[in-house]
C-alpha cells in the first residue's frame, strides 16, 4: 500500500454509568462510546500518502473500519467489565490505549512537509492561528454542549433562567462567528473555518447529512441499550453482545463502500444507504417486548450502522476531490466536529422527547411508549438524511477514481 503506512486510529470504549434520562429511573451501566477521532489528520495523511484511485479509497474504508471494529471491542469489555471488576476500568483501559498511542505516533506517523518560511515556529504560533476565532466557536459549542446535557438529564432545565441566557449567548457567539470569519478574510488574516468553504454544495449537505445521520446513530444506539437493560432487563454483558451484529455490519459497510465508491454514484451510495438505514427505527419503535430478538432487535442493530458508515468513507473522499492539500485538514476537522456534534444534540432531544411522553403517559407501559417515541424521532432524522441527500448530491458523480 505505498512506502508509507497510515496508523489511524478510532478507538471506542468507556462503559460507565449514566444517568437514565427518563424521570423515576437510574442506570448502573450504559455503554457509552468515548472516541479518539483523528479524522481531521487522517484526511491529510492519507491524500499525502496515496494518489487518487483504488488505494485511496481502501485506505479510507480501513480507516472507517477502524471504528466499529474499536467499537466491538470497548462494548464486549465494557460489559466484562461491569459485571465483574467494576466500570471504571473501561476508563483505566481507555486511558492507557490513549497514552501508548499518543506517544507511539511521535515515531509512527510521517511527517508533513511544507514550504520553508522565514517566521519562526513561535512566531508562526502567534501570527498563523485565528486564537480569536478558536476562542468564540469553542465558548458557544462548549456552552450550547453544557445546557444540551442539562436537558438531556431533565428537560424541565431549560426553562430555568441560567440554561436560557446560556443558550442565547451560545446563539449569539454563533451568529457573530461567521461575521467574524468574513472579516478576517477580507484583512487577509488567518481564519478558523473560512466561509468559502460552505460554498461547495456537496460538501455542505455532507455535513449537514453527517449531523443527522450521527445524531440518528448514537440515539440508536443509546436507547436500544436502555430498551435491553431496562424493559427486557438484560445484564449489561448481554446487552453488550447484543449489539454485535450492528458491529459487523459497520465494519463490512465500509470495506463494500471501498469497493463502490469508484464505480457507483455519491448519490445513489448515499440515498441507497439511507433507505437502508431508515428501516431500523420503525422496527425498534413497533417492536413486542416478547418478541424474539431475531425478529427485530437484531435486523435494528444490523441496518442502523449502514448509513452512517456510508457517508463517513464517502465524506472523506468528497473532501479530497473538493479542496487541495492545505484545506483538507481543516474540511476533514469540520466533518468530524459536525458528527460529534450531532451526538450530543440527538441524544439531547430524543432523551428529552422520551422523558415528556414518558412523563405524561397513563398508560402501565410509559417507559415504554417514551422509547418508541425516540425511535419515531429518530426515523424521521434518517428521513431528512435520504430527501436531503437526494436532492443536495444530485451533480455528484463518481468520487475515488484513478487521476489520468
Amino acid at each position: 500500500m505505498g512506502d508509507r503506512k497510515f496508523p489511524v486510529c478510532h478507538i471506542h470504549s468507556g462503559r460507565g454509568p449514566i444517568q437514565d434520562r427518563t424521570p423515576g429511573h437510574s442506570l448502573s451501566s450504559l455503554p457509552r462510546r468515548c472516541r479518539i477521532d483523528v479524522s481531521s489528520m487522517a484526511v491529510s495523511i492519507i491524500t499525502n500518502t496515496f494518489p487518487r484511485g483504488t488505494w485511496r479509497n481502501i485506505a479510507f474504508a480501513s480507516n472507517g473500519m477502524g471504528q466499529p471494529l474499536g467499537y466491538a471491542t470497548g462494548l464486549v469489555l465494557g460489559g466484562v467489565f461491569t459485571d465483574t471488576i467494576g466500570w471504571r476500568w473501561s476508563y483505566c483501559v481507555s486511558a492507557m490505549i490513549n497514552f501508548a498511542i499518543s506517544v507511539s505516533a511521535i515515531w509512527v506517523l510521517p511527517s508533513v512537509y511544507r514550504p520553508s518560511v522565514d517566521k519562526s515556529w513561535s512566531r508562526r504560533l502567534i501570527e498563523d492561528i485565528d486564537w480569536i476565532g478558536a476562542f468564540v466557536l469553542s465558548t458557544a459549542l462548549g456552552i450550547l454542549l453544557y445546557v444540551l446535557a442539562t436537558t438531556t438529564s431533565s428537560y424541565h432545565r431549560l426553562s430555568e433562567v441560567q440554561n436560557i441566557v446560556l443558550l442565547i449567548a451560545s446563539i449569539v457567539l454563533l451568529i457573530l462567528f461567521p461575521l467574524y470569519m468574513r472579516s478576517q478574510v477580507r484583512r487577509h488574516k488567518p481564519a478558523l473555518i473560512p466561509n468559502k468553504l460552505w460554498k461547495n454544495a456537496a460538501f455542505t449537505t455532507t455535513c449537514i447529512a453527517v449531523f443527522l445521520c450521527w445524531a440518528s446513530l448514537n440515539a440508536v444506539e443509546y436507547f436500544a441499550t436502555l430498551y435491553f437493560q431496562k424493559v427486557q432487563s438484560l445484564s449489561a454483558l448481554r446487552s453488550s453482545l447484543q449489539f454485535l451484529p450492528h458491529v459487523i455490519m459497520g465494519a463490512s459497510t465500509n470495506i463494500l463502500t471501498g469497493y463502490l465508491i469508484s464505480r457507483v454514484k455519491v448519490r445513489t451510495l448515499v440515498v441507497a444507504s439511507a433507505l437502508v438505514t431508515m428501516i431500523a427505527s420503525p422496527l425498534m419503535a413497533t417492536i413486542n417486548v416478547h418478541t424474539s430478538y431475531w425478529r427485530a432487535a437484531f435486523w435494528a442493530l444490523l441496518l442502523s450502522p449502514v448509513n452512517p458508515d456510508v457517508l463517513f468513507t464517502v465524506s472523506n473522499l468528497v473532501i479530497s476531490n473538493a479542496y487541495p492539500q492545505d484545506v483538507q485538514s481543516l474540511a476533514g476537522g469540520v466533518v468530524n466536529e459536525v458528527a460529534q456534534f450531532g451526538n450530543s444534540v440527538g441524544l439531547a432531544v430524543t432523551a428529552a422527547i422520551a422523558a415528556s411522553v414518558t412523563e405524561h403517559s397513563r398508560s402501565g407501559d410509559a417507559l415504554l411508549e417514551g422509547y418508541r417515541a425516540a425511535f419515531w424521532t429518530i426515523f424521521v432524522a434518517a428521513t431528512a438524511v435520504m430527501v436531503l441527500t437526494f436532492f443536495g448530491l444530485r451533480k455528484s458523480g463518481l468520487v475515488g477514481t484513478k487521476e489520468d
